[in-house]
Order: structure tokens, then sequence, then C-alpha cells
């Protein structure tokens, strides 16, 4: 099939998902006014002024990077959810990505011109340029619909610094090795028999042939090229950022780790993003590659099947490592605190946290950060997403909750990660092209981290 056609294939599937979103939520509001007879005044303002939910007059600027046709229906089809609900708000989609957000919204911060809701992976650097409202007040209210304890172990907290909550979650992102399983049992390995890094490599090694490869690493991407380390790093109880002179030794393995992987790559992971690196993937070219919860929305427009032939691990132990270790972080919705429309905005976050559109984004993303989504709705809406590969789709999930439940640890935030991850990459390309070895390339990168702290220290 050709690519233009999976895609609309992909987006007829969406479109229902969505327009059974648009009902039900249509069939809630529809109960619920009927069932109410009080004027649509609510109190939950800081001020105590009452609200009219239904007159309520606001424009909404949203940040948002989903760049997908997925995410961007999600978003267009919440919009129009909300118009109907509450006809004065308009909302304007701001659609940045991920590698430019900080920077862009860092300039209007300073300038004044500031947005109202933020979509959040790491709240670090916006906390630390006082960017973003602490959310707990919000929470604490009596009528909110989004409480503290609702969220599954681990996924609030990398919203929370120093007490202050900063994000709600929506979805939980757990960061681990993918794997095609068909690949690997081919050259004669099973899945259980991926525990060390040293098993990692003999796999690459043994599916390195016939033109195929073993690992995939996207170092052409700043970000990429620090969170596979990164992640790796868990299972050897070292963090990236860590250059204390007691982690130098697990660091250098770190590095050495990748080096050895690097005879099992294609030449062309040095120029890769995540785009190329899932295409090389689904197209079957390399067997095991480091992603996270979000892989199923990148692969499935590409070729639905490799999904019915990939399982989801923890990356796993290193050599000094204690334990098999795997990130959990969040994505969420959190509101700028520069931002006049505050209360209308958190009106906005709770109904993106609400049962309807929560489990929508669960369905595309697999696993809900929300203890009360139910996995019964994700599932039924994942089937109208996935269609070609839901049952590959559904271990897929099985996978990820289980490696969150028996392996998930919270996601260390890192103050100046963005520059960071441009000395991590820097550097890492020097290594795996032979101009540096690991312990050049460690004094190099811990130099340039120690330079970074100093400068968020001041």
């Amino acid at each position: 099939m050709k690519p233009y056609k999976k895609s609309l294939v992909l987006l007829i599937g969406l479109t229902m998902v969505f327009s059974l979103v648009l009902a039900a939520c249509g069939s809630n509001n529809a109960a619920n006014n009927a069932g109410d007879k009080s004027p649509a005044n609510t109190t939950d303002n800081k001020s105590g002024e009452e609200i009219d939910w239904k007159t309520v007059k606001a424009d909404i600027r949203f940040v948002y990077p989903g760049t997908s046709e997925s995410e961007k229906l999600f978003a267009e089809t919440f919009k129009d959810a909300m118009k109907e609900k509450y006809p004065n708000v308009n909302i304007e989609f701001m659609y940045l990505s991920w590698a430019d957000m900080e920077k862009k919204i860092s300039v209007m911060i300073n300038t004044g011109d500031v947005p109202d809701i933020a979509t959040t992976q790491d709240v670090t650097n916006f906390v630390q340029m006082d960017g973003l409202e602490d959310l707990a007040p919000f929470m604490e209210r009596a009528d909110s619909t989004v409480k503290k304890d609702d969220f599954l172990p681990g996924t609030l907290d990398y919203s929370t610094v120093d007490n202050g909550i900063y994000a709600v979650p929506a979805t939980a992102n757990a960061f681990n090795l993918m794997v095609n399983e068909k690949m690997l049992n081919d050259v004669g390995m099973k899945l259980e028999e991926l525990q060390t890094w040293a098993d990692v490599e003999k796999a690459a090694q043994l599916m390195t042939k016939d033109g195929k490869y073993g690992f995939g690493y996207p170092l052409g991407v700043a970000r990429f090229a620090f969170r596979v380390p990164f992640t790796a790093g868990y299972s050897n109880d070292v963090l990236i950022s860590d250059t204390s002179e007691g982690s130098k030794s697990k660091y250098i393995e770190l590095l050495t780790h990748f080096k050895n992987l690097e005879a099992y790559q294609p030449k062309a992971h040095l120029t890769w993003g995540y785009p190329e690196m899932f295409r090389a993937y689904s197209n079957g070219e390399v067997g095991m590659i480091p992603a996270g919860t979000f892989f199923s929305s990148n692969v499935y427009s590409i070729n639905p099947e490799i999904i019915n032939v990939s399982r989801a691990i923890p990356y796993p132990k290193g050599p000094s490592g204690t334990k098999i270790q795997t990130p959990v972080a969040n994505s969420g919705f959190g509101i700028y605190k520069g931002s006049k429309n505050k209360e209308v905005a958190w009106r906005l976050v709770q109904e993106l946290l609400s049962p309807e559109f929560n489990s929508t984004q669960a369905a595309i993303l697999n696993i809900t950060a929300k203890k009360e989504t139910s996995l019964e709705d994700v599932i039924k809406k994942a089937e109208s997403v996935y269609p070609k590969a839901i049952d590959g789709h559904k271990r897929i999930i099985e996978d990820f909750m289980g490696l969150v439940a028996s392996s998930g640890v919270p996601m260390d935030k890192i103050v100046g990660q963005p520059e960071m991850e441009t000395i991590v990459q820097e550097n890492m390309v020097k290594m795996l092209t032979g101009k540096s070895d690991p312990e050049e390339t460690y004094a190099a990168i811990i130099k340039g981290v120690d330079q970074v702290k100093a400068k968020y220290a001041k």
C-alpha cells in the first residue's frame, strides 16, 4: 500500500474515534444540562467571583507540539467540542515542535506575550525561568475534577518541583528498548535472553547481516542523541548528568556499550532523527531501537505489520547496575504563569483530563497517567486507530504496563538539559566516528556538563 493510502486509512480510523468522543461529550452535556436546573455558575476561582461558563469569554492560546495527523485531529476535535460547550471561548493552537518550543516560549515570556495552556514533558527549565503556574492550589479546590491522587505512581512526581505541581499528567511516558521479535528469533535468540548489555550487543551482532542491522540510535537530533544513553544509563545506576568521580567507571561503561554497538548500525544513523529511525525499524532494516510508549503512533502509518512482531522491554542491565530500571515521565498540560485567562485555562485542562478525552489520548499514545481512565475504553478506541495491528498493539500496551509496574522509576529532572543534549550529541558523534575513545569522550562530556551546571547554579 502506498504511504498516502496508509495515512488515509489511519485518518479515517481516527475520525471515527473522535466522532465518538464528540458524541459522548454531547450526550454528557445534554444529560448534565437536563438534570441541572440551577444557573451555570461556579465559584472555583481564587477571587470567589462566580463564573458563568455559558457566557464566559476568552481567547485561549494553546501551545501544542503534536505535529502528526492523529495529534492534530485530536486537537481540532477538542477545540470543536469546547466551542460547543463554551461558545464564547476561542482556542488557538500554536503548533510548536518539542525541539523549538522552549526557546520560542522563553522569548514570549521575556516579552510578556504569554500563551495560556502548555503541553508539557519536562517542566524543569520552565519552572527555573518562573514560566509555569503552580497547579496544586487549583487541584485542591473542592470542585476540581483533577486531584493529586488521580494519577499512576511516578507520573505526577515528574511534574512536581519543590512541592509545586506545574503540569497535570495525561499520559505516562516510559523509555525502553523495542525489539523486532521475529528478527531476534530468526537468529536463534529469545526475548527473555535479553537481560544485559552484553546480550543486546550479541543480538545486534547476530542480526547484522544481509543488509540488515541489529541496532538503530538516532544521532542527528540532540534531544534523541541524549535520550538513548540517558535511558540505558538507568540500568547501570548512572545518570548522564552525574559528573561525580564516583560515577566515572559506570559512565565509561555506558559509553563503551554504544561504542561496541556502532559496528551493528547503518552509517546513516549518524544523521537520523526519530522519523528516520522509526522508518528503518518499520521496514525491517534494524532489529532494535530505543523508543518509548509513543511507539505505535510513530510506526503504524509506515508499516502496521511491524507492530505485530514488536515487543517492548526495559533497557537491559549494565555491568555495574544493581537492577533494571525504566525511567517514567509524563506528557501533560500546564498553565503559563503570565496567562491572563488562568481560570478558563484550568477549566480546559480539566476537560482534557476527562475520561472521554484522556482515553482518546491513551488510545493513540498507549498508556494513560490517570487511574480512572478505563483500559477497556482505551482498547476500544485503539481498535479504530490501529485496526490492522490491534492484537500487536494490545500486546505492546501490556508490555508497557508490565515494565512500568516492575521496573519503573520516576525520571530525573535535569536543569539545563537542552544545553547538555548538544554536548552529549557532539561528543557521541566524535566517539562513534573514531575521533575519540570512551575515556576521552567521558572527559569532554563532563567538562561541558559541569559548565552548564555552573551556569544554572548562579
